[in-house]
């Protein structure tokens, strides 16, 4: 009973502080739209960018006066190609080559004079390619013509069993699309800037509040009222925990305003999994409340401890990559012996809808932290106590 009347009365305390309220629930949400709206260029997984058509030069080797390649040219006319590929007759290659250096081309193809003929006989499908000077055309133009010999090719294994005839039948058209551009990341889905920032804050913000419960308890013996609980019948033990759920109810409503109002007022998305989310929150005010306990069980002013848990919290998130964009190795590396490391990269995943196996070594991992430090602050408080 004791432990619920000093919940209630730490809630009460702390709900009347004007600077606590504009702390703990609007600065996050300033943050949240000035940095997703100031790095929206810089942070976040970009959108697939539109295929451009290539030029390509086409030279057909022909002798005699032959006909160009029949498959080729079927290749060429589907519509899937056409929006990737605008096939161009070249006279010869000398021609192909000085229009890849003028810029006229950006690809050059050379068709033997017997590619239909080979293949008809069920031999290997081959063209000459010649590379211009983008990359990106060539990387277009290499994949749609590979497809397509790759097409051919696997169609020579039924020639093997049923004979020439079996590739003869209809001419080779693409039955694919040719080049297709899309996202490696899960479920083909993107993070903005705001999404970026959102996790990254709220996971600093509940790191900082470890912050209220340093105060909370220095509050008491700094105002010399510690001693006179103890007199009272109320244990040291109900103090203290007593004031752990009430900070730990403010810190769950923070986290519960914080994803609530950035979807409403600024559209975050915070992925299809709200109770595992919740679950990550919970288990980084307990990792942030611990640490900050143990920090202030051995700290003798309020000043010092919360000097270490400010620097702690700056430089944890920093390191995770909370507050710049950081290389991929510094962040797996350096950032992996941060806390919210585990719980951002794990939210971020949610946003990205990643699957269940992707997530649950991130929970595990917090689920490991927390019950260390759990067991250390059980440790600190049995040998150092709360008191005057």
């Amino acid at each position: 009973m004791n432990t619920w009347n000093i919940m209630i009365h730490e809630l009460r305390r702390l709900f009347r502080s004007r600077s606590m309220l504009l702390n703990m629930f609007l600065l996050p949400l300033v943050l949240i739209f000035l940095l997703g709206a100031s790095l929206s260029g810089v942070v976040g997984v970009k959108e697939g960018d539109e295929i451009e058509p290539v030029r390509v030069a086409i030279v057909n080797s022909t002798d005699g006066g032959a006909e160009a390649s029949a498959m080729v040219t079927a290749f060429l006319e589907a519509p899937e190609v056409k929006d990737v590929i605008i096939a161009q007759k070249a006279e010869s290659r000398e021609a192909a080559e000085s229009g890849l250096r003028t810029g006229k081309y950006a690809y050059a193809v050379i068709v033997p004079s017997d590619f239909d003929s080979e293949v008809q006989r069920g031999e290997s499908a081959q063209l000459e390619f010649i590379l211009g000077k983008n990359h990106t055309d060539n990387l277009v133009a290499g994949t749609a013509f590979d497809n397509f010999l790759n097409t051919l090719n696997y169609k020579q294994s039924a020639a093997v069993t049923l004979g020439p005839e079996a590739l003869a039948v209809t001419p080779v058209s693409a039955e694919t699309e040719a080049v297709v551009l899309g996202d490696l990341n899960n479920g083909g889905k993107t993070y903005t800037a705001s999404q970026f920032y959102a996790a990254s804050m709220l996971m600093m913000f509940l790191l900082y509040s470890g912050l209220t419960v340093t105060g909370s308890l220095f509050s008491e013996k700094e105002n010399h009222t510690l001693f006179r609980i103890n007199s009272m019948p109320v244990k040291s033990s109900e103090l203290f925990i007593g004031k752990m759920l009430g900070v730990g109810l403010v810190s769950i409503l923070q986290c519960l305003a914080i994803i609530l109002l950035s979807d409403w007022l600024f559209g975050v998305y915070w992925g299809n999994r709200p109770g595992l989310l919740l679950l990550f929150c919970l288990l980084m005010i307990i990792a942030s409340m611990t640490l900050s306990i143990v920090f202030c069980l051995f700290s003798k002013t309020a000043t010092s401890a919360t000097n270490i848990i400010n620097v702690l919290t700056v430089v944890m998130t920093f390191a995770s990559g909370g507050m710049a964009p950081l290389p991929d190795s510094w962040v797996n590396s350096i950032g992996a012996f941060t806390v919210n490391h585990w719980a951002q990269q794990a939210i971020i995943r949610m946003m990205l809808h990643s699957g269940l196996k992707q997530i649950l070594p991130n929970l595990w991992v917090m689920c490991l932290i927390c019950a260390v430090l759990l067991c250390v602050m059980t440790v600190s408080y049995r040998k150092v106590g709360y008191h005057e």
